[in-house]
């Protein structure tokens, strides 16, 4: 497996990620038939507008190829208006999960927001995904709060928090 920066000819294996993992990943979280009506190619151009405005995504790619995962991270502000990382998306397929993928992913977004002098990273996560264990695994405190809405209707969303990402994630031994 490798990461790697995605480009433009990434954007079908990163919408079949995102499509896949939404429906297993949110399966008995989000309404089952918001789930089952996700649009592929709506998807597909948001992933294609947001390559071609160059945002980073990173994309981990099996032996044969094919993305098995993502993760975007960003430069974002927090309530107080001081520059934060935020990964606003880091999905894996199901089948690849609990391979250390995500923790690879999770990694490389670290590194890039520690080489652009970012200190502080939040991962949103809906209330009763179980990917809140994974973060809290990684170093994340879990210390905001919000509502996202999802088809009309309101989610809880934890935000895990690094609040200082060299001292405080935990990164993979070499």
């Amino acid at each position: 497996m490798i990461i790697r920066k995605a480009s433009i000819y990434d954007s079908i294996g990163v919408t079949k990620v995102y499509v896949e993992t939404w429906k297993t990943a949110y399966r008995g979280i989000i309404d089952q038939d918001y789930l089952e009506n996700i649009n592929y190619d709506k998807q597909k151009r948001n992933f294609m507008n947001m390559l071609n405005k160059e945002s980073l995504i990173y994309v981990a790619e099996s032996k044969i190829g094919e993305i098995i995962g993502y993760a975007v991270p960003e430069v974002t502000k927090d309530d107080s208006g001081v520059n934060r990382g935020e990964i606003s998306m880091i999905y894996v397929l199901d089948r690849y999960q609990g391979e250390g993928i995500g923790h690879s992913l999770l990694e490389k977004s670290a590194n890039t927001l520690i080489k652009s002098e970012i200190n502080r990273m939040i991962v949103w996560v809906l209330k009763d995904n179980p990917a809140c264990g994974f973060c809290e695994a990684l170093g994340g405190t879990p210390k905001e709060t919000r509502l996202d809405q999802i088809g009309g209707v309101d989610y809880v969303s934890i935000g895990y928090v690094w609040e200082n990402i060299k001292d405080d994630f935990t990164f993979k031994q070499n």
